[in-house]
């Protein structure tokens, strides 16, 4: 796993993604060596920091999703999460921790690697990936994981907290999205109808009909809108 990740990190340069210094090998053990992050992941950043711009923060990860997914070879994050995001210094979004990635080649059937299978973690993951335990992880199951992944960072909690993984496991597979977090405090962190709106178009239950990362950014991009464009919602990955 330590030679994937290595060859699914090394040569990404982004300012949102985490950048890879090297490895080191001590007593048979393989270290990976990236720059120290003393803000420490994302969902700890935000429940430290009360006040931090919550649509940025979201904003910087589908930047860093979105040049995962328009690099060649295309690289598919597949553990997408909070905890996998980390805080620069200056308060940027880094997505780190590739243990599960793979870069695709530009035979969209063939995959570097042989474990590019379902794994992760149950509450971030798309529905195909949790009826078929051969499925494989793709751009749609990472936008599935960063629907939930606004959820999480908005509620500064696991996505669905008040859901048993037995309720949500079935919402999922059925393609229900279960209500949305109504609490003030959420909903003052930027958790709007616009920003639900993006949260349902990640959770498609279909893969191909999910927003493109592209199309996220420029949602995002265009928050402070008065109203999005209806068509970047309706954005499909050949149009991205």
């Amino acid at each position: 796993r330590i030679k994937l990740e290595i060859k699914a990190w090394k040569g990404l340069q982004h300012p949102n993604i985490l950048p890879f210094i090297g490895s080191v090998t001590l007593k048979w053990i393989t270290y990976l060596v990236s720059p120290w992050m003393e803000n420490g992941d994302a969902l700890s950043y935000v429940r430290s920091h009360p006040d931090v711009d919550h649509v940025s923060l979201i904003a910087q990860i589908a930047e860093g999703l979105k040049y995962l997914h328009t690099h060649d070879p295309i690289v598919v994050h597949g553990d997408l999460k909070a905890n996998n995001v980390f805080i620069s210094d200056a308060g940027e979004a880094r997505i780190g921790d590739f243990g599960l990635s793979q870069k695709l080649m530009e035979d969209a059937s063939r995959i570097i690697g042989t474990s590019f299978y379902a794994a992760g973690t149950f509450r971030w993951q798309a529905p195909e990936l949790l009826i078929d335990e051969q499925a494989r992880r793709s751009i749609f199951s990472d936008i599935f994981a960063f629907g939930r992944t606004i959820v999480e960072l908005f509620t500064q909690d696991v996505p669905f907290s008040n859901l048993s993984d037995g309720l949500l496991l079935i919402s999922t597979l059925e393609g229900k999205l279960p209500l949305r977090p109504a609490q003030e405090e959420v909903i003052r962190r930027g958790l709007d109808d616009r920003m639900w709106r993006i949260v349902e178009r990640c959770s498609e239950l279909k893969p191909a009909a999910r927003l493109t990362a592209s199309a996220a950014v420029e949602l995002l991009q265009h928050y402070q809108a008065p109203e999005p464009a209806a068509e970047i919602f309706e954005r499909t990955p050949a149009e991205a």
